[in-house]
């Protein structure tokens, strides 16, 4: 059986970075991470965290492209809390609508409380002012925060 892959969502505007938390399953709820998903057979990266997006967030995703190395989880937790092995993260640069605006300050989108129950719109200089993090999105959050400060292009483009 091949790892599950899960995608996950680097969405950075104006040196903030989109972060949100898990409220299931119970094995990781209360930690934070970037927001993406499990993609689903038969199913692309970038469809996955669309869809997620539209179902958790009540709003569209652009996905512009991979960036990063693949990150290797030990374990992938079901639904019902159990482990389903290893998995392989994949870190995707994505933007909101350019059309929409949200209060940063207020974590906006908000989750609709099912898998997420908080947002937050962190300065990539103090990725601890929230926590716990789940170990590799806080070690995936570091290396996106110096992609996004050396790349004027995504500055600009957030």
């Amino acid at each position: 059986m091949s790892d599950v892959v899960v995608a996950g969502a680097a969405i950075v505007r104006d040196f903030r970075i989109f972060v949100a938390r898990r409220s299931r399953p119970q094995s990781v709820s209360g930690y934070w991470e970037l927001p993406g998903d499990e993609v689903r057979p038969g199913e692309e990266e970038h469809d996955a965290l669309q869809r997620e997006f539209t179902t958790e967030f009540g709003v569209s995703l652009r996905c512009v492209d991979r960036i990063l190395s693949d990150q290797r989880l030990q374990s992938w937790p079901a639904e019902d809390g159990e482990s389903m092995g290893a998995a392989t993260l994949r870190v995707w640069r994505c933007q909101l609508p350019s059309e929409s605006t949200f209060d940063t300050d207020l974590g906006e989108p908000r989750p609709n409380m099912y898998s997420y129950d908080d947002a937050r719109w962190l300065d990539i200089d103090d990725l601890d002012a929230v926590g716990p993090w789940r170990d590799a999105d806080r070690l995936l959050a570091d290396d996106i925060a110096q992609y996004y400060r050396s790349d004027d292009i995504w500055q600009a483009a957030d």
